[in-house]
């Protein structure tokens, strides 16, 4: 008999990873994501003067900052499956090689429409970092603490790459232009590229793969065909919508805001953008060891209370001071959101579909996020500054919805949680 991870129940598992190995595979992932972070956010943070050199207005920057944004549901989908085709570990690799060379070609070209093209292959390349990472490191990981493991691990290395981005920003920028931020992005993506080289397969995804390919000539089960899938789906659209949407429509026009808001230049923008990365990254720990210790479902309900109310007090401000002090909160606030998310969507698909799950419903919520630069843009253009913040202020109502409909996760056991959601008789099920 199978369990629905695909693992003969009758049969002893192999022991599991060190903790030493699990921190690898974590730390691996998110240096990973941390470099995507960079990839992603680079665009964002150098706007002002990347508007100047191809010529476009806001609303342009959005239409490109969606096409990434197409770009990286397309990646998150498709690397999704990947892994569960062929492997976390190779699946990785693929992503880190792709959106390193591209991020590094964009900057070697002033040609709107070759620009834009290679944002979006980016997109593609970077989605699978978070479409892979979280689901392997989710494996691997101790039960006890996997929302620090899974979330705040990978993510506050996110939010480091932001931080990144915006150091090498103040550093090249003034001096080379915005091109050679994205040209040395090819750097590490190489070196961590062959650094990952040695870590080892997800034995969870490797058991059941195995299992799978014994009883069944190599076919896997239907995900759509389990039973209680599709509301675990619609849990992960509600809770990524309110994610994507989210982050991309906030932080992609931060320092855009900054600069015509409060008159600071271009310079002093990043810099209040690089402190509220930081505290990101350590908002990213609070909100996940809250998860382990309290629940998923309480901690993120909390964040999204405090992202509503700090949002629409940075809006609101006047006072530059003022600003900077809830607009800290806010983008904090938007790591604490992600940790959480990224760990209990990981939790919610047995191991012989983790990816594909995790993959759909992440995005899912981040194909409603494509429109989200252009909708900002434009509103920005026609409304002023203020309006499409306070807009989406009320966007994190979903991500309270979608914790509300799901389960508890806190403590349990992968296998635990898929056995209890879709029981023994799934596995007869195949594609």
């Amino acid at each position: 008999m199978t369990s629905p991870d695909g693992v003969s129940v009758d049969a002893p598992r192999r022991a599991g990873p060190t903790f030493r190995q699990a921190l690898f595979v974590a730390v691996t992932a998110g240096l990973g994501y941390g470099f995507d972070s960079y990839a992603v956010n680079i665009y964002g943070l150098v706007l002002p003067e990347i508007k100047k050199t191809l010529h476009i207005t806001d609303a342009q920057a959005g239409y490109i900052g969606s096409i990434f944004l197409l770009g990286y549901t397309i990646g998150t989908i498709g690397f999704g499956i990947a892994a569960d085709r062929w492997g976390r570990k190779a699946t990785l690799g693929a992503s880190i090689l792709l959106y390193g060379i591209t991020t590094a070609l964009a900057g070697l070209t002033t040609n709107v429409a070759a620009f834009t093209g290679l944002r979006f292959l980016t997109g593609v390349g970077g989605a699978g970092e978070l479409a892979v990472g979280a689901p392997y490191t989710a494996e691997v990981w101790p039960t006890k603490t996997r929302a620090i493991g899974v979330g705040g691990v990978i993510f506050s290395l996110f939010s480091l790459g932001y931080v990144l981005a915006a150091a090498v920003a103040l550093a090249l920028v003034p001096h080379f232009g915005w091109q050679a931020a994205f040209v040395v992005a090819i750097v590490p993506a190489v070196i961590l590229f062959l650094v990952r080289q040695g870590i080892t397969e997800s034995h969870r995804y490797t058991e059941a793969r195995a299992t799978v390919e014994s009883e069944s000539g190599a076919e896997t089960p239907s995900l759509w065909q389990l039973p209680g899938v599709r509301r675990r789906l619609v849990v992960g659209w509600l809770i990524y919508t309110a994610n994507a949407v989210g982050y991309w429509g906030m932080t992609l026009f931060l320092t855009t805001y900054v600069v015509a808001r409060f008159h600071a230049t271009t310079i002093e923008a990043i810099r209040y953008a690089l402190v509220f990365f930081v505290l990101q990254a350590v908002f990213v720990y609070l909100g996940t060891a809250l998860a382990d210790w309290v629940g998923r479902r309480p901690s993120a309900i909390l964040a999204a209370l405090i992202e509503i109310g700090s949002t629409i007090l940075a809006v609101t401000s006047d006072d530059r001071s003022e600003y900077l002090v809830f607009g800290a909160v806010s983008i904090a606030t938007l790591g604490w959101l992600w940790g959480v998310g990224d760990t209990y969507i990981s939790e919610l698909f047995p191991t012989i579909l983790r990816g594909t799950g995790f993959g759909i419903a992440v995005g899912g919520g981040r194909l409603v996020s494509v429109a989200a630069p252009t909708v900002v843009g434009w509103g920005i253009t026609n409304y002023g500054l203020q309006t499409p913040y306070l807009a989406l202020s009320a966007i994190w109502l979903l991500t309270i919805a979608g914790y509300l409909a799901g389960p508890e996760t806190r403590g349990r056991e992968l296998d635990d949680l898929a056995q209890e959601a879709f029981g023994t008789s799934t596995t007869s099920v195949r594609s």
